[in-house]
C-alpha cells in the first residue's frame, strides 16, 4: 500500500487551508504534521530549503512547495473531481484568476497590521481588487469556471473567507460590502456550501477573536513589516508592494516586424519589455508564425484595453478571439496548446518544481527592476535582495544541470532568462558596483552562457549595447528627477 502523502502547516494559515480544501475535494488521504513556525522542523527545513515556509506537501519522498503549485500538482496526480479544466484556454483563464489572487491579496493582509493612513489606503486596495474580481472574474456564473468548484475558486476562498474575519477583527469600516459586491457576495455564499469546504473552514468566531487579538498586540507597538515577526499568520507571504510603475523605461514605441505573420495569432508588447520577450522566446522555440503588434503604453490602445481589462498591461496574447495575459500564464498556454518541443516535462512532480522557479523569478525578480530605478540606500539594498535571489538558484535551483530541467530549454529558463539578461544590462547601466559576479554564481555564469548560445534565443535577445545605452538614458531622467 502506498504511503499516506504529508502535509507540513500551521493553522490557521489560508495557504494551508487551501491544500486542505484540495485533498479533500478529491478524497484523498493524508497525514497532517503541525508545525511550530517558532521553531521550524528538520523536515521543513529539509524540504523546503529555499523558502522554509508552510505549506509543504510531501508525496513519498518528493516535496512540492507553494500552496497553488500543490493544488495543481495533487490535479494532475489525482485527475478525479478535477479542479483545473481540460480546455487549455479556459486552464489559462483559471491560472490568470489564481495568478490575479497571489498577487493582489496581500493588501488583506497588510489590512491587518495597519492602522491610520497605511490601514486606508490597504482598504481602497483590497476594494480595487475586488471590484476587479466583481466586473471580470465571476460574470453571472456560480463558480470562476462555472457550476463546479475550481482552482480559482480555491485561490480566492483563502481570501475573501479570511477578508470578512479580518474586516471585522479590524472593525474600522466595511471593506467587503454586500451591495458593492452582490456577485463576489453570491460566490463566497456558494462557495462556503460546498459540503467539503463548510466541514472544512476554520471556526469564525474562535477566528475573529484570535485576530483581534492579535491585532491589539501589533498595532499597540511598532508596526512590524515581517513574516517571521507576525506569529497570527506566519506563514502569509507579505511581500513588499510591487513597483507601481515597474517599466517606465519601456513607454516608448519601436517598429518592429516579424515574417511569416499568421492571421489569428497576435501578440500585443512593446519592446524591449522582458516579459514580452518570454512570450516571444516560447513562440520562437516553437516556430509558431504570430503577428506581432507594438502598443504605445502613453496611449494604449482599445485592443489592449479591451483584450487586458483587469490590469491593462502586456503581454496580451491573441488566439483568434481568445485573450491571454500574464507573460508565464501565456507561456504555459502556448506549450498545451503547440505540443512541439516541450518546454514543460510530461512528470508532474518534475512539472510542479518547473513552476515553483517560474514563480520563484515572478516574485524575487522585481529587485532587479527596482534596482534599475533605485539610489542610495535603496540601490544597496536592491542590489543585496538580488544577490540573496540569485544565490537562492545557485544553491537550490540549477545543481550541475545544462539547464534547469536537465539538457533542453525549458520554462523555467524562460523565465530566468528574462531576469538575468535583463540583470546584466541593468548592472552595466546602473555601474555602481557588480551584482551578478561570476566567481559568486558560477552554475548561474554558466547556465545563462548556455541559454543565450540556443540559436533561438540568441536570433532573438534585443542588442546589449543598444539596450545599455538605453537604460542608462532612462536611469539618468528617472534618478535625476528623483
Amino acid at each position: 500500500m502506498a504511503e499516506q502523502p504529508k502535509l507540513l502547516g500551521a493553522l490557521p494559515s489560508p495557504f494551508v487551508y487551501r491544500v486542505i480544501w484540495a485533498l479533500k475535494l478529491k478524497a484523498i488521504p493524508y497525514e497532517f504534521i503541525e508545525e511550530d513556525l517558532t521553531n521550524k522542523s528538520p523536515l521543513l527545513l529539509k524540504y523546503n530549503p529555499v523558502h522554509k515556509k508552510i505549506p509543504v506537501f510531501l508525496h513519498g519522498d518528493k516535496p512540492v512547495c507553494e500552496s497553488m503549485i500543490i493544488v495543481e500538482y495533487i490535479d494532475e496526480v489525482w485527475p478525479q473531481n478535477p479542479l483545473l479544466p481540460n480546455d487549455p484556454y479556459e486552464k489559462a483563464l483559471a491560472r490568470f484568476w489564481v495568478k490575479f489572487a497571489e498577487d493582489k491579496a496581500t493588501s488583506v493582509w497588510r489590512m491587518f497590521r495597519s492602522k491610520g493612513e497605511e490601514l486606508e489606503k490597504t482598504k481602497k486596495e483590497t476594494q480595487e481588487m475586488l471590484q476587479t474580481v466583481e466586473e471580470h472574474g465571476i460574470g453571472e456564473k456560480k463558480y470562476f469556471g462555472g457550476d463546479s468548484i475550481g482552482i480559482a475558486d480555491i485561490a480566492f476562498g483563502s481570501v475573501v473567507y479570511w477578508l470578512e474575519v479580518i474586516e471585522e477583527a479590524v472593525g474600522e469600516g466595511a471593506v467587503f460590502e454586500a451591495h458593492r459586491f452582490p456577485r463576489l457576495h453570491a460566490w463566497i455564499k456558494n462557495f462556503k456550501q460546498v459540503p467539503v469546504i463548510k466541514e472544512n473552514l476554520p471556526e469564525r468566531d474562535w477566528m475573529v477573536t484570535f485576530f483581534k487579538n492579535r491585532r491589539e498586540a501589533l498595532c499597540s507597538g511598532p508596526l512590524v513589516f515581517g513574516v517571521d515577526s507576525v506569529s497570527l499568520l506566519p506563514s502569509c507571504r507579505l511581500s513588499a508592494d510591487c513597483c507601481d510603475r515597474p517599466w517606465p523605461v519601456f513607454e516608448c514605441r519601436v517598429l518592429v516586424t516579424f515574417p511569416f505573420m499568421s492571421v489569428g495569432i497576435k501578440l500585443l508588447g512593446t519592446l524591449p519589455s522582458p516579459f514580452v520577450y518570454r512570450v516571444i522566446w516560447a513562440l520562437k522555440l516553437k516556430a509558431i508564425p504570430y503577428e506581432f503588434i507594438e502598443e504605445d503604453l502613453t496611449n494604449k490602445s482599445p485592443l489592449l484595453l479591451k483584450y487586458n481589462p483587469a490590469h491593462k498591461k502586456i503581454p496580451v496574447f491573441l488566439h483568434g478571439d481568445k485573450p491571454v495575459c500574464e507573460s508565464m500564464i501565456i507561456v504555459e498556454y502556448i506549450d498545451e496548446v503547440w505540443p512541439q518541443n516541450p518546454l514543460l516535462p510530461n512528470d508532474p512532480y518534475e512539472r510542479a518544481l518547473a513552476r515553483f522557479w517560474v514563480k520563484l523569478a515572478d516574485d524575487k525578480g522585481t529587485s532587479v527592476w527596482r534596482m534599475f530605478r533605485s539610489k542610495g540606500e535603496e540601490l544597496e539594498k536592491t542590489k543585496k535582495e538580488t544577490q540573496e535571489m540569485l544565490q537562492t538558484v545557485e544553491e537550490h535551483g540549477i545543481g550541475e544541470k545544462k539547464y534547469f530541467g536537465g539538457d533542453s530549454i525549458g520554462i523555467a529558463d524562460i523565465a530566468f532568462g528574462s531576469v538575468v539578461y535583463w540583470l546584466e544590462v541593468i548592472e552595466e547601466a546602473v555601474g555602481e558596483g557588480a551584482v551578478f559576479e561570476a566567481h559568486r554564481f558560477p552554475r548561474l555564469h554558466a547556465w545563462i552562457k548556455n541559454f543565450k548560445q540556443v540559436p533561438v534565443i540568441k536570433e532573438n535577445l534585443p542588442e546589449r549595447n543598444w539596450m545599455v545605452t538605453f537604460f542608462k538614458t532612462r536611469r539618468e531622467a528617472l534618478v535625476g528627477s528623483a
